[in-house]
């Protein structure tokens, strides 16, 4: 499987997550993953700089300012000037919600500030200057997806300051045959649901103690992939071992 469709096969099972997000089964994510990554051992993702996991922190969707609400969300609508239009209201899983005035309106998506603008221009028409301000009251439960050589794949809850490699402890640890030098993280992006992809060398934060370059984000995926020599003995008993009546040795090294 070729860097480019590699690529392109990660960014559309992001975004079908992205597009359910916590309807969407994330066993579905990392199980589209492994396929992605378990064609072989060579990983063509580049390595996280130090330029780029500042450039991703600051994407990631946990900014007040940038923050994009989400189903789950509890949200406080208040009207300045007309206490009587105030209101609280939990997004729905289809990423809506009832607004006074206004009915049924699609917010999943928005920031704050994008969401008190429309209500401004919704019902204007109705009240005189309408001042909107919209807070984010507690944001849904987030979580981290943990895939790959762990001990048990799963979603892992996110708080903040996550770190992958507390997150893959988390999810059980490293497996023997996990490789610890090329870790995948994959993370969406803006609301045009673009993804970004890099591998993370965490063998040197456990045996150097290298500080991790980069803490987690809500709903980005972490994938472990094997090493060759556990590529190669997958090979060994899908084609030679389970074929022949004899006891093949496996390699050295599991």
């Amino acid at each position: 499987m070729n860097r480019i469709k590699r690529y392109n096969t990660v960014r559309y099972v992001v975004r079908l997550g992205n597009q359910a997000r916590g309807r969407f089964p994330f066993f579905m994510v990392l199980f589209s993953l492994s396929l992605v990554w378990g064609c072989g051992p060579q990983i063509n993702v580049p390595p996280l700089t130090l330029a780029e996991a500042s450039r991703m922190e600051a994407a990631a969707n946990y900014s007040k300012q940038t923050y994009r609400i989400e189903p789950g969300d509890s949200l406080s609508i208040r009207y300045t000037f007309h206490p009587e239009m105030n209101q609280e209201e939990i997004v729905r899983p289809d990423g809506k919600i009832s607004a006074i005035l206004v009915g049924e309106l699609s917010v999943a998506g928005m920031t704050a500030a994008e969401l008190s603008k429309h209500l401004v221009e919704q019902t204007s028409h109705r009240l005189r200057d309408p001042e909107v301000i919209v807070d984010l009251v507690r944001s849904s439960e987030k979580t981290i997806y943990v895939g790959g050589e762990v001990g048990r794949p799963s979603a892992v809850p996110y708080r903040e300051g996550l770190s992958p490699l507390q997150a893959i402890l988390a999810a059980g640890g490293f497996r023997e045959t996990a490789r610890l030098d090329s870790v995948i993280l994959v993370r969406s992006q803006g609301q045009e649901n673009d993804v970004v992809s890099r591998k993370i060398n965490l063998e040197e934060v456990i045996v150097d103690g290298v500080k991790e370059q980069i803490v987690l984000a809500p709903h980005d995926v972490i994938f472990v992939p094997r090493t060759a020599i556990a590529n190669a003995n997958i090979w060994v008993r899908q084609h030679i071992r389970d074929l022949l009546p004899i006891a093949v040795p496996r390699l050295p090294g599991l």
